[in-house]
Order: structure tokens, then C-alpha cells, then sequence
């Protein structure tokens, strides 16, 4: 309810007021005024709004800039037809005006002094306001053959009692258009307004700053994240980048099961901040698994381990025949000797062979079959080395264990532990307050694991349980790990290799088929190995024969 002395106007501003002063205009003013969250829009708003209610000629609106200035927000006159900065007007080119000159307060401007002392200034006649400089304004006057008068000039504060801009007024006009001083009840109805106003700008700017934090902190988390892990570097950056040019490609499609999805750009933001997050939880995976770029690596990688324990073998081999042949050379047997050379020779070649096959499985970039298999487990009972006197192994149980894994450099059980980081990045979401409009980022980042028919992880989600976003964040998370560049245990596919492994998780029904056929057709992945992998690895693409692909119709 408005306060019944800001209602009581003088007799001689009743009449133009007289429109202002109903409780329901009062209301439309409020509501412009807390609803707005545009920054610069709130600044041109307020300046309106209050001019609204003054019935004021002119008047101009300040921020406060980061290096202690005045900044012209936006200006107006309406007799001279002028509207600068704001939203719509030309750009203000007027200079900012310096709060502080050789360190003291500044004077001689009124809104200056007014920002600096949080004093409102309510000027009758601007060419009487001595001790403050009015050249300027009188110069301008003078090139336009306007009459600056009353004036009134309000600072704007926070709810901490800052500054955080300046309202200045010109020229309030009475029923019969001419100039008036600016009386002391609509100073108070005017700073009412600018009060509501500086709060809804405050407001704005907090929660304008809680998001530049928010996001901020979600991209500093992904490159935490990558730091820990170089070999998969980018990753966390590369995600969020695909995930929008998909999302934007999905959202312009105009024919097909997806031609009514849309984004807003609020959508977009909350997909993005989802895209930031997608792996939040890989900052508790143990590095030893995160870096685990060889089969036998740990700390370090054992296949130099294993390669001393041939280097062993080796010597124990040629030592065992030297005495043999020794022994053979001393009974005068030139023949044994011969026999025993060339199974010398057999023995080393044939270990250095095995040596080179353990050498060659360990980086893990291609699929072991049976023979490969079988092989291992061969090589590791034929050989035995002594150590303190006890016959050991050439390779450990462990060993052997890391050196079969079919595809890859992990384990089943270390896939286990990298399959967990979904179970920390559930738990870091689901523990995080987030806002309304940030509130299906959850299960955005949580959706680039889940499979169409149920089989993914971490909740085991069908096609009709997830959302576009979270089912095309599948794609594109798939995709920048077949096509990276900074992978040291494979090299980066082509395209073309990379799109019909897709296209067999699609015909498995994994990943979602009207995505992955919008993701061909508007060359999503075109531009994005173009601006963020290699340009080479666009091969020539048999579209006809990509799996699970049906052109959109």
C-alpha cells in the first residue's frame, strides 16, 4: 500500500499527477520494475519509470564504473528528441565523468558529489547552482537553444548502502507544460521508485554474478579434471562444445520426428552447464586408472618390468648353453656343439618374437582374438626365471590378467572403477541445490552413459525416460572420444570409422537414431572436427552404408 503522505501532492502538482498516483498504476510500475533482469534494460527502465512520474523534460542515468567513474547509461530529452544508449538509442558518446580528481572527491559535478556523499540534490535554477561546474550544461544549451532548470539528481543505493549509479532529472512540467521546481513530495515519490529500481538492479547484478560464478566454477571443475588427466585433456571443454552444435542442429530441423524440439537460450545455458559437468565425477577416479594409457601400466608402465625379465631369460638361456656347449667342447664333441648353438640361436629368436608380441599387445590399440590369447597364456608358462633361488614366472598372474584384455587398456575391474565416476557425478549433482532453471542438469550429465534400451549406467534408463538433450549428450560424448586427437593409446580415427561405430550403436539401439541422422545431415561433425580435432580425418563417407542411419524424411 502506498504510504497516504507520498499520495498528498501540492496543489500545483496534482494536476499533472493526478494520472500517476492510483494504486494500480503504482502496481504496473512495480512490476516493470522487479520483473526485468537485464541490466541495461533495468538502468533505462528506472530512468523512464521516474521520469514517468515526475513528468521530467530530460534526464540521464549512471553506472559506476570498476575504475571509480560515471558512465552514461541512457539519456533522454524530449523536446530535443533525444534518446541515447538504453536499449534502442544510439550509443552515448558523452566522457564519463570522474568521481575522484587527484585523489579528493569531486565537487564541482553534481552527480559526482551526489554518488560520492549519497546526497539527493534538488536543484530550483541549474545557472544558480554555484559551487557546481554547470559549463557544460549551459554549452549544451546553447547548441540547442534548450533551457535547463529545475533539477534533480538522486543516487541510487544497494542494499548494502553502495552507490551503484546516479538518477538525474530535468525540468519537471506542470499541467500547462512549463518548467517547475521539483517539490519535496515528489522527490520522495520519485526516490520511492528509484529505491525499487536500485533493488531490482542489485538484484539483476547478484543474480547475474551467481551465474558468472556458477559457470565459471563448472568449467574450472572440467579443467581440474583435465589437468588430472592430460592424456585425456580437452575432453571436458571439447563435450560441452559439440553437445550445443548439436542441441542448435536439433532445435532448427524442420521436417521429422524432432521438428518441433526447441531451445531457448535459458535451455541452452542450463545444457551447457550440464555439458561442463557431464564428468564432474572422474576427479575421484584413482589416477593410476584415469592414466592407465598401456595394459601393464600403474604408476609406471611394467612393460619394462617384463622386458628385464626377458633380458633374464635371455642371459640365463645363453648361459645354461655356454656350459653345455663348454661341456660339450671338453668331451670333443664338435657336433653337440654345432646342435647346441642352433638351439641357441631357436631359443632367443623365438623369445625375442614372444618379446615383441608382449611389446605389441600391451598399448592396447586394437582387439586380441583367441590365437592372441592363447598365445599369452603360452608365453607365460613356458618361461621361468629364478629370483633368491625360487623359479618364477615370467609373467604374474596380474600380468597376465592386464596383457588379455581383449579391447582397450582396462581391466573388467578397473572398467568398474571408471564406470563409478557416474556414481560420483550422480552424488556431486544430486547434492548441489540447483536453481529452477538449472534443474535438469542432472540428468543432462547424467544421460551420456545411458543406452536406448535400458542396458547404460548409471540408472539404467530406456529412450522413454530421457530427454532429447540428455540422449544427444550420448552422441556427441561417444563421438569427441572416437575422433580425439590427444589420446596417446590410439590414434585418432577417421570420420568415417568414427560415424559407423556410432551407427552400430544406433542399429543396437544404444543411441538415438533421429539424432545421429540431424547429427549427419547438418554436418554437425564436420564443424566440429574442423574447429576442434584434426581436418585430415574427414575421409570420404559411404552414407549408404553407415548402420543404423535413415536419411530424415
Amino acid at each position: 500500500m502506498v504510504p497516504s503522505n507520498i499520495l498528498k501532492s501540492s496543489k500545483h502538482m496534482r494536476q499533472h499527477i493526478k494520472d500517476k498516483t492510483n494504486l494500480q498504476h503504482f502496481i504496473d510500475i512495480s512490476i516493470r520494475l522487479t520483473t526485468e533482469k537485464n541490466s541495461s534494460k533495468l538502468l533505462d527502465e528506472i530512468l523512464q519509470v521516474v521520469m514517468s512520474i515526475a513528468n521530467s523534460d530530460a534526464g540521464s542515468i549512471y553506472s559506476i564504473t570498476p575504475n571509480k567513474q560515471l558512465k552514461f547509461e541512457t539519456v533522454i530529452n524530449k523536446s530535443l528528441n533525444l534518446y541515447l544508449g538504453g536499449t534502442l538509442g544510439s550509443p552515448v558518446d558523452f566522457p564519463n565523468i570522474d568521481l575522484f580528481i587527484d585523489g579528493k572527491p569531486n565537487e564541482t559535478a553534481i552527480v559526482a558529489h551526489s554518488a560520492n556523499s549519497g546526497e539527493v540534490i534538488n536543484i530550483p535554477d541549474v545557472y544558480d547552482a554555484l559551487p557546481f561546474d554547470m559549463s557544460a550544461a549551459r554549452k549544451m544549451d546553447a547548441r540547442t537553444g534548450y533551457r535547463s532548470e529545475s533539477m534533480l539528481t538522486i543516487p541510487l543505493k544497494d542494499h548494502e548502502d553502495d552507490i551503484i549509479g546516479v538518477i538525474q532529472l530535468i525540468n519537471v512540467k506542470d499541467a500547462q507544460n512549463k518548467n517547475i521546481p521539483f517539490s519535496e513530495e515528489l522527490v520522495t515519490l520519485i526516490r520511492s521508485f528509484a529505491s525499487l529500481g536500485a533493488i531490482s538492479l542489485t538484484n539483476s547484478t547478484l543474480i547475474k554474478g551467481m551465474e558468472d560464478l556458477f559457470s565459471t566454477f563448472a568449467e574450472t571443475i572440467a579443467m581440474a579434471i583435465d589437468e588430472k588427466s592430460p592424456h585425456t585433456g580437452g575432453h571436458c571443454k571439447r563435450v560441452p562444445a559439440l553437445t550445443l552444435m548439436l542441441a542448435d542442429a536439433v532445435h532448427d530441423i524442420n521436417k521429422g520426428p524432432l521438428a518441433s524440439f526447441s531451445m531457448s537460450e535459458a535451455d541452452r545455458h542450463e545444457l551447457d552447464i550440464a555439458g561442463w559437468l557431464h564428468d564432474c565425477g572422474k576427479i575421484a577416479t584413482p589416477d593410476h586408472i584415469m592414466e592407465k594409457s598401456t595394459k601393464l601400466e600403474t604408476i609406471f608402465d611394467r612393460i619394462k618390468y617384463v622386458d628385464a625379465k626377458f633380458e633374464i631369460i635371455s642371459r640365463d638361456l645363453k648361459i645354461a648353453y655356454q656350459q653345455k656347449i663348454i661341456c660339450a667342447m671338453k668331451l670333443q664333441k664338435p657336433i653337440e656343439v654345432q646342435q647346441f648353438e642352433r638351439l641357441l640361436d631357436t631359443e632367443l629368436k623365438q623369445l625375442a618374437l614372444d618379446r615383441a608380441l608382449l611389446q605389441r599387445v600391451n598399448v592396447g590399440g586394437e582387439f586380441l582374438g583367441d590365437a592372441e590369447l592363447e598365445h599369452i597364456e603360452r608365453i607365460a608358462n613356458k618361461y621361468q626365471l629364478v629370483i633368491n633361488d625360487i623359479n618364477t614366472p615370467l609373467l604374474s598372474a596380474d600380468e597376465v590378467e592386464n596383457l588379455t584384455i581383449r579391447r582397450g587398456t582396462l581391466t573388467e575391474a578397473e572398467r568398474e572403477v571408471m564406470k563409478r565416476h557416474m556414481d560420483v557425478t550422480k552424488n556431486i549433482l544430486d547434492a548441489l541445490p540447483f536453481p529452477k532453471h538449472l534443474s535438469n542438469v542432472t540428468e543432462y550429465a547424467l544421460g551420456h552413459h545411458e543406452k536406448l534400451d535400458g542396458t547404460g549406467y548409471p540408472r539404467g534408463l530406456t529412450k522413454e525416460q530421457m530427454s532429447v538433450p540428455a540422449r544427444l549428450m550420448a552422441i556427441t560424448d561417444i563421438f569427441e572420444a572416437l575422433s580425439a586427437v590427444d589420446r596417446p593409446y590410439k590414434k585418432a580415427k577417421p570420420v568415417s570409422e568414427c560415424l559407423f561405430i556410432l551407427g552400430s550403436m544406433v542399429a543396437k539401439n544404444h543411441l538415438d537414431a533421429d539424432i545421429f541422422a540431424i547429427f549427419i545431415e547438418s554436418q554437425v561433425y564436420k564443424n566440429y572436427i574442423n574447429e576442434y580435432a584434426n581436418p585430415e580425418q574427414l575421409d570420404e563417407v559411404d552414407f549408404d552404408n553407415i548402420p543404423g542411419y535413415t536419411p530424415i524424411s
